[in-house]
């Protein structure tokens, strides 16, 4: 057989096949996409969780320092004005920073400048926009997206939306709070709850050019929050929808449909938006007498 007629016997691909080829290719990357972006909200889902755990851990390592969990912020009452992060620092491996924090001067005040401006990873949720700051009071105050819940509003009782009741969290105003006070038990108690985006205001997934949400910096005394809930388009606060609806001092993840909640007794859960507002006021509440099962949440 000559060279010829060996090289004529092994055509190319026509341009037919060649169309198939790349349309094959478009299919399987179509796929592809949607799994490997569900992958990657699994892992930082999962981040998140252990973010909120070791939170838990330093909570629980202050309690037995300090014979109970640290309020959850301090007014000009007590002295000045700090969020519950600055007491836990010292049990997140963070003393040299825990050393440069002024208790006795405001959060906000220059003395505190540099350690506030710190951006601590463990209080950043890998979903939401990393190291953001806030300037509205002190020069680039770090930003985080956990937040503590001090309680349930009175208003959502006055809405007939939940039951009157007990509606004081576990950590609270000026205060701490013992272990033993937590009448409803350990596990059935919120301790700690995302609250993610801040200071950019976020409603019902979608960033507000304009607007502002408070308590974004970890060392602020706003950053815990009452339960509210708002309308579904987060626009009215109070209201029936329980989490990620509004960042604006709510419970409010970049996760899918929930947000991860940290119990008091160290335990991180999954809740999701289906819980009702009244389910989602007897977990905050620490001494509400509420049954709640498994099922309700």
């Amino acid at each position: 057989m000559s060279r010829r007629t060996r090289n004529q016997s092994r055509p190319g691909f026509t341009l037919i096949e060649l169309l198939v080829v790349i349309a094959i290719i478009a299919i399987l990357i179509a796929f592809l996409v949607p799994a490997v972006q569900k992958v990657r909200a699994a892992a930082s889902r999962a981040h998140c969780s252990n973010n909120l755990k070791q939170i838990g851990l330093a909570l629980h390592s202050y309690h037995d320092a300090k014979r109970q969990f640290p309020p959850s912020d301090t007014s000009k009452k007590t002295g000045k004005q700090h969020s519950w992060v600055p007491f836990i620092l010292p049990y997140l491996e963070q003393a040299p920073l825990a050393r440069g924090y002024n208790f006795d001067r405001n959060w906000y005040s220059a003395s505190n400048n540099k350690a506030v401006r710190t951006q601590l990873a463990i209080f950043q949720c890998p979903s939401a926009p990393a190291n953001r700051t806030d300037s509205t009071i002190t020069p680039n105050a770090a930003c985080g997206d956990y937040a503590a819940t001090k309680g349930v509003s009175s208003q959502l009782v006055q809405l007939g939306l939940i039951a009157p009741t007990n509606l004081r969290g576990v950590l609270v105003k000026n205060r701490g709070t013992r272990i033993l006070e937590i009448t409803d038990g350990t596990s059935n108690t919120i301790l700690v709850a995302e609250d993610a985006g801040r200071p950019f205001l976020y409603l019902a997934g979608r960033s507000q050019p304009t607007g502002y949400a408070y308590g974004g910096p970890w060392a602020d005394n706003l950053n815990a929050f009452y339960l509210n809930g708002s309308s579904s388009d987060g626009t009215v606060i109070p209201g029936p929808c329980p989490m990620n609806c509004t960042n604006d001092r709510e419970i409010y993840s970049f996760h899918d449909s929930g947000a991860n909640i940290l119990f008091a007794d160290g335990g991180v859960r999954y809740l999701h938006t289906s819980i009702s507002i009244a389910n989602l006021a007897a977990l905050i509440t620490r001494a509400g007498g509420e049954t709640i099962s498994g099922n309700d949440f």
